[in-house]
Formats: structure tokens, sequence, C-alpha cells
């Protein structure tokens, strides 16, 4: 660091070259070292070829002389303007006084006439490869003398020397500071790589070498046993889309710190990604352990966070995989983690499961589905049947409803049942959905033509997905442009939970739907959300009982309670009803008695494919 300017030395005007040199002599990071043998050595060589009893490296500071090495006195350092020195770094050459008394500048110096007696002077600069000199290699006697010509070329190479191990020692300072650096920014780089971001946890990469690691152990030490948790948050995106990414993020970063307080030391817990995180539980007895560290960290992620002033709530579901004397490969017991959480999540989330076999052979067949759906669309697997719906007053056919069915080539005719769900949540439900409404306002207009039948309708689920399409409107006019078809002809089947998704965009896409003439039927009414208060306000014309509610119609009090004001709602509010699943004459008449306008049921007919329905429009026209 260079001196303060407050110093006099620094209160006059310094040239711009001796800054310079100031600053030259600080970056070597020499000034108040401790001594190193290599400078002793030019010392005592010094003093040796030039026969003196007094040697010094001497660097020069802006107020003092310092000394780097020394022989034959004392003193470490001396005030820069009564020293020899100073006059050799201004000269910038070997600088010779061979009698200090008889030399007028130094006649009266402090160190020719006092203590120190100082009668002979010889310094030869230390000039660095930029030009700068630091200080000097300087020899000094008691005695007047002169220096041989072969002394004073010694005395220059020496004081070389002394510049090479100045610059040898500030490149070695250099090198060990960049590799420290380097070292530093490797470990942040492996750190960076190894770790999430955002929670300082371990990552996928680690969290797998790790379990890797699991794995082997187990394969040579049979009583070793370790366990894989898989968790997921519940509810995160529910956090995230209504509080913002931030408090997300803070939900995040609190689940870590509880995660990590309930393991202990050994144990692993990594982030795999938005939020999943998996622990690897090491070295225990039996599943038993694992199951109590599942529940001990179920009580603590209940407790409510407190982020930013928010008060959120949340629970894990969480699966659990125990490593066995199996050849497993690490990516195996994280998959089946993974297994089982997806389980503890269908049975209802906030809890753990236990990963079995039969989990993994119901994953590998819904992934067979995933891929047989996917190809079902072009190798024209599906199928529409159609269901009659009448008048409860009368049984006359007005309409039907479309209902896809697959003709899988190795599971036979299956039911929405058993593949909707996996459409839903693969995305497919989309294509299927908009296939299906096609064929069936295709089929009807057929039928229209055929049997001069203009006033049957015919009633298309819609799934939430393809109901948020935003150009689903679009669609269906131009599905029924293609088709030729009226769209009074047309009913589309909603469900509660789809308008409550959204109930604002969702009103304005079905007031939408009604001006072009297509009624709206609010499907499985009473088993989703059930918002009486804000049902009127949705552009509803039909609602459809749930079966749930009519085949317990006659042995369920409660149910028939239910289906009364369903019923007395609907009339309120000016809409028909139609009631799902009717099987028998006791509950058609039930309904007729309740004043339900609309049947459909086994008891009027099952689902028909289009050449039955065809055969069944025949009959009664």
């Amino acid at each position: 660091m260079l001196p303060s300017r407050t110093n006099s030395y620094w209160q006059r005007k310094l040239p711009e070259t001796e800054i310079k040199r100031l600053k030259a002599l600080c970056q070597y990071q020499i000034l108040d070292t401790v001594p190193e043998a290599h400078f002793d050595n030019i010392t005592r060589l010094a003093a040796y070829i030039c026969k003196t009893p007094i040697a010094a490296i001497s660097l020069v500071d802006a107020q003092r002389q310092w000394f780097k090495s020394k022989i034959g006195f004392m003193a470490t350092e001396e005030p820069r303007d009564i020293t020899f020195c100073a006059y050799t770094i201004e000269l910038a050459e070997l600088f010779v006084v061979p009698d200090t008394l008889v030399d007028e500048r130094f006649a009266t110096n402090p160190f020719v006439v006092g203590d120190a007696r100082i009668r002979f002077y010889a310094g030869a600069p230390l000039m660095t490869p930029d030009g700068f000199i630091l200080g000097t290699l300087c020899v000094l006697d008691h005695v007047p003398r002169e220096l041989s010509c072969e002394q004073i070329q010694f005395l220059r190479i020496l004081a070389d020397q002394v510049v090479a191990q100045l610059e040898l020692r500030r490149n070695l300072k250099d090198l060990k500071q960049n590799i420290v650096k380097r070292q530093k920014s490797e470990a942040k780089l492996r750190h960076h790589v190894f770790h999430d971001e955002l929670t300082g946890l371990p990552n996928r990469s680690l969290f797998i070498k790790r379990l890797k690691s699991a794995t082997l152990k187990a394969k040579w030490q049979t009583d070793y046993l370790f366990a894989v948790l898989f968790i997921d948050l519940d509810r995160f995106k529910v956090v995230n889309d209504s509080l913002g990414h931030m408090v997300g993020d803070q939900l995040l970063i609190a689940t870590a710190c509880r995660l990590k307080a309930c393991l202990r030391p050994e144990d692993t817990v990594a982030r795999l990604g938005g939020d999943e995180f998996v622990i690897l539980l090491d070295n225990i007895k039996n599943i038993n352990d694992a199951i109590d560290v599942a529940e001990r960290l179920q009580a603590k992620l209940s407790l409510p966070f407190n982020l930013t002033g928010h008060e959120v709530f949340t629970s894990i579901s969480t699966g659990i995989a125990l490593s066995t004397t199996a050849d497993r490969q690490a990516e195996d017991l994280l998959r089946d983690a993974d297994t089982a959480m997806y389980r503890a999540k269908v049975l209802g989330k906030a809890r753990y499961e236990v990963f079995d076999t039969e989990m993994h052979d119901s994953v590998v067949k819904l992934l067979q589905l995933e891929n047989d759906l996917r190809r079902a669309i072009e190798r024209q697997e599906f199928e529409v049947y159609y269901q009659p719906i009448v008048l409860v007053e009368t049984g006359k056919i007005t309409g039907f409803e479309a209902l896809i069915r697959w003709q899988h080539p190795t599971r036979s005719l299956l039911n929405p049942a058993d593949f909707i769900s996996v459409a839903e949540e693969t995305g497919a439900i989309v294509p299927i959905g908009y296939w299906v409404l096609f064929e069936a306002c295709r089929q009807l207009r057929t039928w229209q033509l055929e049997f001069s039948a203009q006033s049957l309708t015919m009633s298309v689920n819609l799934s939430s997905k393809q109901f948020s399409q935003p150009d689903i409107v679009e669609q269906i006019v131009h599905i029924l442009q293609s088709t030729n078809l009226d769209a009074h002809s047309l009913k589309l089947e909603i469900t509660e939970s789809t308008i409550m998704e959204n109930a604002e965009s969702a009103t304005a896409m079905l007031l939408r739907l009604r001006d072009l003439g297509i009624e709206i039927y609010l499907d499985d009414f009473g088993t989703g959300y059930s918002s009486l208060s804000s049902l009127h306000r949705f552009p509803v014309d039909v609602l459809k009982i749930d079966r749930s509610f009519i085949n317990t119609i006659n042995r369920s009090d409660e149910k028939t309670k239910i289906v009364q004001v369903i019923m007395s709602l609907a009339q309120n509010l000016g809409m028909d009803a139609i009631a799902e699943g009717i099987e028998t004459v006791e509950q058609m008449m039930q309904m007729k008695t309740l004043q339900c306008k609309y049947g459909q049921g086994y008891l009027f007919s099952k689902p028909l494919d289009k050449n039955a329905a065809a055969a069944l429009i025949a009959s009664i026209i």
C-alpha cells in the first residue's frame, strides 16, 4: 500500500516517475517481510567479494530505507532522506563514495559523523525489467577505499540476481494466488454442477452418484440396507400460481431446511427439480426405520410456513423404495420410489406408500397404454357409441349422447374409464375429443337426412383441456360447417369443475357457444364444486343429475333429498334436468314424480354402435 499523502514526503509534489516507482515497489509485496535465505546468500556474497564488513539489500520506500537482508548492523530501516541509497536510485547507476568525509554531500551525514562511522559506500541499483529502481545492493566500510573493476562488475551481477529473485518471488506468489483462485473457482464450479442453485441441496447428479455408491455397497455387504424416499409437495402449483413464484421459491427453500433438520448427517436429501425432493436413508435396520422418517417428515411439513407475511399450509406425498439383495440399479430404485409416490398421490395425497412389484407392473401397463393411445387415432381404433336420451313422461327418444369406445388391438373393447384419465394426463384428450365431436356431428347429420329426424339432437362431452383451448369455439364452428349440422342440434356437456377452474373466462366462452344456438349441459351435477351461489350466473340450459344419486334413490333418503334439491334448483332457475343411470322402473317413476323431464340409462337402452343406433331410430320413426 502506498504511504498516506499526509506524510511530509508526500506533501512535496512528487514527479510522476517516483509515483510509478513506488507503485512498482508495492507490487512486489516484499516490504516488511521476514528474512529469506536466497537474499541473505546474495548479501553475504557481496560482502565477501567486495571485502567489506557491511552489506545490505536496501529497498527505498517513500520515507524510509528498508533492509530485506543485511550483515554488519542491526537496524531494519532508516529514514530515506539521510541514506546513501536515496542518491543511488536517483542516479540510476552504480554509485560509489570512496571517502564520505571528503564528499560534501555526506561530510555531515549522521551515518558518517555518528556512531556508525561509515567512510565508504558503493550501491548497485536494483532495476526491474520495466525500468523501475526499487533500491540497491550496497556494501559499506568504516574506512575509505576503492573497488576494483572486477568487484564493481560482480556487484552489478549480484544486483541483477537480487532483481531476479524478486521477480521469481513475485511470480511464485502470483502463481500461488492463481492456483488458490483456480481451486476456489473449481470448487465453486463443482458445487454448482452437483448442487441445486435455489436450495443449496445436492441435485439429481450428486444424488444418483451417492445412490450408486450405496447400491455397490449393498452388493458386497449383505447386512447393509438403505432406502430411497421420493417426496412431492402437495398443492405447490396452487401456492405458486396464487402467491407468485417468489413465495413459491421461499416455500421450496423452507421445505429443504425442514427436510434436512429431520435427517441424520449421513443421510442425503436432494432436490430433483420443481417441487420434487429425494432422500437417501443410509444404513437402516429395516423398513420401519424408513416409515418412521416418512411419518416424521409428514408431521414436520404439515406445520404452517410463514412466507413474507403469508401463512402457507402444505403436505407431502412420499414414496418409499427399500434396497434389496437383488441386482438393482440406482435409477431403478429412484423410479420405484417415484412410482410409490405417485400411488400416494392417487390415494389422496398427504401420505406415504411403500413400493411393491405390483406397482411396477401397473406402471408398465400404464406406459404401454399411453403408447397405444398415441397411435389409436391414426390407426382408427376409436369408435363412437350412442346412448338415447328420452322424455321420462313418454319414453320418446329426443337425442343421443356420444360415448367413446376404444377397440384396443389386444385388450378388446375399452370403456372411457379404462383410458380417459390417461388421455387427460398426456394431452391426447384434445385430438381425441375433436375426433369424437366431429364424428358425432357427422353421424347425427347422416341420421337426420336418412330418417328425416331433424328433431334429434346430439350431446357431446367436452373435457377440461379441450374446453381450455383458446380456439375451441372456432373448432366447433368449423365442425358444424363441415358436417352441415345445425348448431341447435348440438348439446355440449361440461362438468362443474371445468367451469369453476376459471369461472370468468368459462362464462364468456359459454355465452359465445350459446349465441351460436348450442345448448350447454352441466354434467355430473352434484359431484363437483356444486357452487349453488354462482350457478345462476352461468349460461347453462340443462343439469345432468349424476348416476351415483339415481342408482340409490330408492335406498337412501339422503340421496333422494339431494335429487329433490337439484330438481327444485333447476326448476327455479328455469332449467331442465336429465337423470343419468336410470336402470329400473322404480327409478324412472321416482324421477317422473320429481318432474324430471329427461332420462338416460340401461332401462331405455345401453350405449349402441352406429349401426344398432340407426336400427333403433328406424324402428321409432
